[in-house]
């Protein structure tokens, strides 16, 4: 199996970037892998894929942030030599993502990324905003809110910031959507089959986008709009599939009464 590692920023990962370098150099200039690499935190994979699903392969994580949801820990030397070997079964999780297509107001397009969790709209805890949402099969139709922000989640990612909010998780798999108001003035947790979503701005307060945590530098005014629709396929390897869907389990079972 070719293998491409993806380095990290992380200082907790710099021995593992050191073993790396001095014994498989071949990893970080891989164009042709069958695996991507990644060492840290759940946001550390997050951004890879955002980089590298291109390459339309999986994605092993080794943990080294805190949590470590999407993950794995492992014996570093021994997993890589059973990569590299074809000795190791690895589980694989497939979920899509959701693709962010802004549009302003003279009809010209372009893409800002697509979102692994989730998609976030607003400016800071302090920002008000006015929104109006429509989508495909009618859920929501010229349906206006205001408030902080809106965010709008995959099946993964509803176990993310959606899930802090007070958001409905969703199976795996499933194919639905969470969206779910930041302090709104109406009450906005809805979940959704995927399908093509439009948000307007409907005033000209400084709006952004914010991507699996990352900001766009593009500032959404009066006038423009958001499409989201079905995104590329992910994929992302597990030494043990079960492990994740228990701590998966555990996260939800926070707040459920006993």
């Amino acid at each position: 199996m070719k293998l491409k590692y993806v380095q990290s920023k992380d200082p907790r990962s710099e021995d593992f970037n050191n073993l790396i370098k001095n014994n498989y150099p071949q990893f970080i200039k891989e164009s042709d892998p069958d695996l991507i690499l990644v060492s840290g935190g759940d946001g550390a994979i997050l951004h890879a894929i955002q980089k590298y699903n291109h390459f339309q392969v999986p994605f092993l994580g080794r943990g080294a942030g805190t949590l470590n949801f999407l993950m794995n820990k492992f014996d570093d030397k021994k997993i890589i030599e059973e990569l590299v070997t074809d000795q190791l079964d690895l589980n694989i999780l497939k979920t899509t993502t959701i693709k962010v297509i802004l549009k302003s107001k003279d009809g010209s397009k372009k893409s800002l990324g697509m979102a692994v969790n989730d998609i976030v709209f607003g400016s800071s805890i302090m920002g008000y905003h006015s929104f109006k949402l429509n989508t495909e099969d009618f859920s929501f139709r010229n349906f206006n809110v205001s408030g902080t922000g809106i965010c709008v989640s995959t099946e993964l990612g509803s176990t993310a910031y959606n899930f802090n909010l007070g958001g409905p998780v969703i199976p795996l798999e499933s194919g639905l959507w969470t969206v779910v108001g930041i302090a709104t003035n109406r009450y906005l947790s809805d979940i959704l089959k995927v399908q093509r979503m439009e948000i307007m701005f409907n005033k000209n307060d400084p709006v952004f986008v914010f991507i699996d945590g990352i900001k766009i530098n593009r500032n959404l005014v009066e006038g423009s709009k958001v499409c989201l629709t079905c995104g590329d396929e992910v994929k992302i390897a597990f030494l043990n599939k079960t492990s994740f869907l228990k701590k998966r389990v555990e996260l939800i079972s926070r707040y459920r009464k006993t």
